[in-house]
């Protein structure tokens, strides 16, 4: 069987890489198409990777709309808008549908051509690369949704997004599809139910090889705190030397973690290392505490791990997500990042660290997300669609 998984580029990227080498173990051939950004990750995962469009067309064909993830975006949201999209003003579901299929469009005609002549069986794709619709579509297969909690709360079945979501296809003959089911490696205690039906997985991070360093299990007996602003956002990065000197009052051994060494805005200290491009999935696990911009990525990768995190939040997708975090009992979040002192920092770090009840939350999130079915588990429900079996028939399925 041929199965073509669609990605999404930056902080999306660790997701989809887990299932696609359990359909590589099962014999199935696979492939992984992408935007040019996120090519490099991919490859050195070790997938044959599909390159879709030129990367600077995409971002200046997305710069042309705003989104949620961004400081200055709308806060003050009614409601559970990320299952209920409804609950938003119209114009703004639009503006925020129109990012995503801008970047969509910028790749469209790579993938049917793609879609066309490799013919997979199935797509799996990122919710966030809209793209896979239209790879299913020209290859007249299923589609699948690979999400992460909520599907950017988008229904393209909605009378205000179906203009913009044909014009996806019409330029190339096809029909809108939509998908069938999602597979969501989301945690269930931070995860609300999707309209379609979904089948969860395990969170299995991947973000990258590493030669191991001697500091990262050869430890000393001081707490180890991460700090990191995220890939996908700049919104933390004038604040992590305000959050570090609050830290750095705990005691605390502190790695900053950044994609490139400049972000960190500090020189390395005594008690600080600046680490680039470190896989969280090897870091996070040796961390005794995690502060972040309360990114979705960077927030479910703590939790997997059992760690305890402060989230200092400065858009809505970040606040939904603080909202979630604190929810479980696994973290803190700091309101008003910007005005934010470091000793307030260092409290809630200093909360987190010393105070039990956290540790056992983050450790209850990390045991749920283990008994939920392996990526190897969910090879076989895709193979049942790809032969066109009904999503909802599927034990490991669940529906809202």
């Amino acid at each position: 069987m041929r199965i073509l998984f669609v990605a999404a580029a930056g902080a999306h990227v660790p997701w989809i890489v887990p299932l696609s080498w359990a359909c590589q173990l099962a014999g199935h051939e696979v492939r992984v198409a992408v935007r040019p950004l996120g090519v490099q990750a991919l490859s050195n995962a070790g997938l044959a990777v599909v390159p879709l469009g030129d990367e600077k067309a995409i971002q200046e064909a997305q710069n042309r709309h705003a989104g949620l993830a961004y400081k200055g975006s709308p806060r003050t949201l009614k409601g559970n808008w990320v299952t209920q999209p409804d609950l938003l003003d119209p114009e703004l579901r639009v503006d925020m549908a129109s990012r995503i299929l801008a970047a969509a469009e910028g790749q469209a005609a790579d993938a049917v051509e793609f879609a066309r002549s490799w013919k997979p069986d199935l797509v799996v794709h990122d919710s966030a690369a809209t793209v896979g619709l239209v790879a299913a579509a020209a290859a007249g297969v299923p589609a699948i949704g690979h999400t992460f909690g909520f599907a950017f709360g988008f229904d393209y079945r909605a009378p205000e997004l179906t203009a913009v979501y044909e014009r996806l296809f019409t330029p190339h003959g096809l029909q809108p599809v939509f998908d069938e089911a999602y597979i969501d490696p989301c945690l269930p205690s931070l995860r609300d139910p999707h309209r379609i039906p979904w089948a969860p997985m395990r969170l299995v991070s991947y973000n990258g090889p590493l030669i191991e360093p001697d500091w990262l299990v050869r430890r000393d007996d001081r707490p180890r705190v991460v700090v990191t602003p995220g890939l996908t956002t700049t919104l933390l990065d004038k604040l992590i030397g305000r959050i570090v000197d609050g830290v750095g009052g705990l005691g605390a051994e502190v790695i900053v973690a950044v994609d490139r060494a400049s972000r960190a805005g500090i020189a390395a200290r005594d008690n600080v290392r600046i680490v680039e491009n470190f896989p969280f999935s090897l870091l996070l696990p040796t961390a005794d505490a995690v502060v972040h911009h309360s990114g979705v990525g960077t927030g479910m990768n703590t939790a997997s791990n059992g760690v305890p995190q402060v989230v200092m939040p400065q858009s809505a997708v970040q606040d939904f997500w603080a909202e979630k975090i604190v929810g479980t009992g696994a973290g803190i979040s700091v309101p008003d990042p910007d005005t934010a002192p470091a000793d307030a920092i260092a409290d809630a770090v200093g909360a987190v660290l010393t105070k039990p009840e956290y540790r056992e939350s983050a450790q209850a999130l990390k045991r749920e997300n283990e008994a939920q079915p392996t990526p190897g588990a969910l090879v076989g429900l895709l193979e049942e669609f790809a032969r066109g079996a009904d999503a909802c028939n599927s034990p490991l399925v669940v529906t809202a």
